[in-house]
């Protein structure tokens, strides 16, 4: 006998371990799995997939847009019919929608019954649980077919199971916006992350079997790399400081002109050395009587249409760099810019 239930589902959950000494990050993909369709499943062989069968099968299809003129006694009439008829599609959609899993942090490997002479709980390396689980790709979805039995039973407790771990193919970089926080992050920059089967979920950050926090994977991007953010990295030393002898505020005639120069130093305490990414920004201004100019860049590669200044900076192990850029501002002496700093 087979069934079709709504009430089973499962997310994505994933441990991201680095090794700061080998630069090497493993990560482990595993499944927050839970069901409560009333029936304990008994050593089940699971089949995992990333289709999503609530979402609805069927392709839009634009149908014509007529204008209407408004007529008080008429469009009262239509609004009140679309709002009835929205409210039974909205009806109708709520018995297919099942209630998504709340996020979860799950530490540890869990435990897992196996078949055979071997009685009680059984503790798998995670190193070995690949074996058992099984990779099938369609034209829409993946399946992860996993061989090791499991018992999940009905109440709706969360079941942790690992269905990989692999190390994956990075490049650590670090990355700082010191006029939004005063820490950097490490980063890492995964190039060929489509062949990972990657869902949307949370990731624990592990670095050195030490728990960092917790950060998010969204594979829903268009980018060629994914960024996954490591945390924190005190090691690195950003101070960012306005130039006061370089900094002015001035009248003349009818405008008053105020120039501002940012000094940002960076250091690596690190005992390897650092690719550091380093932004900041300069205003930009939509209203015809305020003037910017970038007086200087500082060598940043420059984005004119958002203001965004970046640099690339290399440091060795005790290195320390400065970077400096200045830009000015010019406005009606009689206005004032709120937000200008």
């Amino acid at each position: 006998m087979s069934y079709y239930t709504n009430n089973a589902g499962w997310t994505a959950v994933y441990d991201v371990r680095v090794n700061s000494k080998t630069n090497k990050v493993k990560l482990v993909y595993k499944a927050s799995l839970t069901q409560t369709t009333g029936i304990d499943w008994k050593k089940t062989k699971l089949t995992l997939s990333t289709g999503t069968p609530n979402f609805g099968v069927a392709a839009p299809v634009l149908s014509p847009w007529y204008l209407q003129l408004y007529v008080p006694g008429l469009y009262n009439d239509l609004q009140r019919r679309a709002a009835q008829g929205n409210a039974m599609r909205n009806t109708i959609q709520s018995y297919n929608n099942d209630e998504s899993l709340k996020e979860v942090v799950v530490t540890g490997y869990g435990q897992y019954k196996l078949e055979g002479k071997t009685a009680g709980l059984q503790t798998i390396n995670p190193s070995t649980l690949q074996q058992y689980t099984t990779l099938s790709q369609g034209q829409l979805n993946t399946n992860f077919e996993i061989a090791l039995p499991y018992d999940v039973t009905c109440n709706g407790e969360l079941h942790s199971v690992t269905i990989k771990d692999e190390e994956i193919d990075c490049i650590l970089k670090n990355y700082a916006v010191p006029k939004m926080d005063k820490d950097a992050y490490l980063l890492a920059e995964v190039a060929d992350w489509q062949n990972l089967d990657l869902l949307p979920g949370d990731a624990n950050i592990i670095m050195d079997d030490t728990y960092i926090g917790k950060s998010l994977i969204d594979p829903n991007t268009t980018s060629d790399t994914l960024n996954l953010s490591l945390g924190r990295d005190k090691r690195v030393a950003v101070k960012r400081s306005l130039v006061k002898e370089l900094s002015s505020l001035k009248t003349s005639g009818g405008n008053t002109r105020q120039v501002f120069t940012y000094e940002i130093l960076v250091k690596n305490n690190k005992v390897t050395d650092v690719n550091l990414l380093l932004k900041d920004q300069f205003p930009l201004s939509t209203i015809k009587e305020v003037e910017i100019k970038l007086e200087e860049d500082g060598d940043a590669m420059i984005n004119e249409e958002t203001g965004v200044l970046t640099w690339k900076i290399d440091l060795k192990l005790g290195e320390s760099k400065k970077v400096r850029f200045s830009y000015s501002v010019k406005y009606p002496k009689d206005k004032k810019i709120v937000n200008l700093k």
